[in-house]
């Protein structure tokens, strides 16, 4: 068998959830262009079923999981003490999710009760780490202005609500992603959502994942804080050999379609937040990008300065792409459970052979 580094080009299997063939995103068939716009739980529920709801469907669906967008008491009571240790808010999370899955009747907990505690999981882990009470949710509201209003504290304008809205939907699937594949993986032991889910928040933690936005604010920052020529800076890493994240795709060869439509939501933010600095930085990297390694934007360069103007810090970034992304998860654990087939490649071993363990070393062995 031929070997293809990282899984690239092998198709692991089929879906239809999402696709990204001839480098279009679409979900169930439908562009993400056509998408952008609707309504966050339309689409969790197009990824969920693969059809879009009726209205009275949409409706009860978003009052479903709006009314499951809270904690256990026993829960928010631990998290209070986890996440305010010094760690990674990503190692938080992902305690937390196991945590989630000792605390409750697992068995009783299907995807839109999931989905719900997640984000209001993330939310909290926000809330404690800025020494910020707990917030709770409106059943009157929708998913995105309910899930804003708990990590910030504030009921957000209607303008906050659609932009975040598309940021969410463009973050929701991915196919056969790094954290989604690892969640179809355990998914295919017919283990429980939440040990899946767990799985999937360890692989997005990595930093040529999920953690790729964080690792972009702090190269803006670097850049803004010491006064540095942009130019420059990219120059003189990609002379020494290091990575510039945000720039490039595995499958996207000539751009990421979703950082088209997170490059103007970034740019009303930033004008609307005093942050037109941290843009304008980016205008220039991604055009030395271009012109130097003809590498363009991915999802994750502007989603960066897009939670930076939601007065997020950095490090809860990747959290923030959990939220969104947990939709596309549970759908995939929901199909590869379906398929009752266990995921387990073979392996091409390299080490050394012949080798014959030495006679008579039995006899020195220490009594």
């Amino acid at each position: 068998m031929a070997l293809s580094k990282g899984l690239a080009g092998v198709i692991a299997d089929q879906t239809r959830i999402s696709s990204t063939h001839n480098a279009i995103l679409s979900y169930a068939g439908y562009p993400i262009n056509e998408l952008k716009d609707a309504p966050f739980e339309e689409i969790v529920y197009l990824l969920w079923h693969g059809q879009l709801p009726s209205r009275d469907e949409l409706a009860a669906f978003r009052f479903e999981l709006v009314s499951q967008m809270a904690l256990p008491y026993e829960t928010v009571q631990l998290m209070a003490r986890i996440a305010r240790e010094p760690q990674h808010p990503m190692s938080i999370l992902r305690t937390t999710v196991s945590l989630l899955g000792t605390t409750n009747d697992v068995k009783r907990d299907e995807p839109p009760r999931i989905l719900g505690k997640m984000l209001a999981a993330i939310a909290a882990i926000i809330r404690i780490r800025n020494d910020q009470p707990i917030k709770h949710a409106h059943r009157q509201w929708g998913v995105v202005e309910n899930f804003i209003y708990l990590f910030s504290g504030k009921r957000p304008t209607a303008s906050e609500v659609k932009m975040l809205n598309t940021v969410m939907i463009l973050h929701a699937d991915h196919e056969f992603n790094a954290s989604t594949f690892t969640a179809r993986v355990v998914a295919s032991t017919q283990s429980d959502y939440y040990s899946c889910l767990t799985a999937a928040v360890c692989a997005l933690k990595g930093p040529l994942h999920g953690g790729a936005n964080e690792q972009v604010f702090h190269m803006l920052e670097t850049i803004h804080h010491n006064h540095q020529d942009p130019v420059e800076f990219v120059n003189q890493r990609l002379v020494a050999g290091d990575k510039i994240m945000g720039f490039g795709h595995r499958v996207y060869k000539n751009g990421d379609p979703r950082a088209v439509i997170l490059r103007e939501i970034a740019k009303t933010l930033a004008r609307d937040t005093d942050n037109m600095a941290y843009f304008d930085l980016q205008e220039q990297i991604s055009q030395v990008m271009a012109e130097k390694t003809h590498l363009h934007p991915n999802v994750d360069y502007y989603t960066a300065l897009i939670y930076h103007c939601f007065n997020l810090d950095a490090e809860t970034f990747t959290p923030m792409f959990a939220a969104c992304r947990t939709a596309g998860w549970l759908a995939h654990i929901i199909e590869q459970q379906a398929r009752g087939c266990l995921i387990r490649p073979s392996s091409e071993y390299v080490g050394q052979t012949n080798r014959h363990y030495p006679t008579g070393k039995e006899e020195n062995a220490i009594d």
